[in-house]
């Protein structure tokens, strides 16, 4: 897969279609794409978009898309994830879901291990649909919102407080 090709179809995405470009982003990204929807969100954000629209956009397309991969992974399994993820990254995801289950599928937010996989991992070793389902938009309101909450709270003044430059200048 070519990271840069794909990279660029989903900023184009953005700035032509706004929040479907992100919904479609946010859809995709718990079946096979491995960039973070907050990546896009911010661009989204930083061209203009209601930050509430795009928070639901990408929610409501995570959530959608989580449940497409619950079904293929559930109905097809470790075969067809296996076509789709290293093997390394699957058992990883699997090693971590066998130890974790419910709770560190909600722990995944804050760790280096691919959404995606971890949602090919759930359906396959089948965790109950409800309970994945809500620990899918648990962990999407908490990964998001760590993104979002500071854009919507600081605006464009976020980098400015995030320039380290200044922070040095005014100490």
């Amino acid at each position: 897969m070519d990271l840069e090709f794909l990279k660029s179809v989903f900023v184009d995405l953005v700035e032509k279609y706004g929040l479907l470009g992100i919904f479609i982003i946010g859809f995709s990204e718990p079946i096979f794409q491995p960039f973070p929807t907050e990546i896009f969100m911010i661009i989204a954000i930083s061209m203009g978009l209601d930050w509430r629209y795009v928070f639901l956009s990408a929610l409501l397309g995570s959530i959608l898309g989580s449940t497409v991969t619950y079904y293929l992974s559930s109905r097809y399994g470790e075969k067809l994830a296996l076509m789709l993820f290293k093997e390394e990254e699957y058992r990883k995801g699997e090693r971590f879901f066998k130890k974790y289950g419910v709770l560190g599928f909600l722990l995944i937010s804050f760790t280096p291990l691919p959404f995606e996989v971890m949602c090919w991992v759930c359906g396959a070793f089948g965790m109950p649909f409800d309970r994945y389902i809500l620990a899918v938009s648990l962990s999407r309101v908490i990964r998001h919102g760590v993104v979002i909450v500071p854009l919507a709270l600081w605006g464009d003044n976020i980098w400015k407080l995030l320039n380290l430059e200044e922070v040095l200048v005014c100490a």
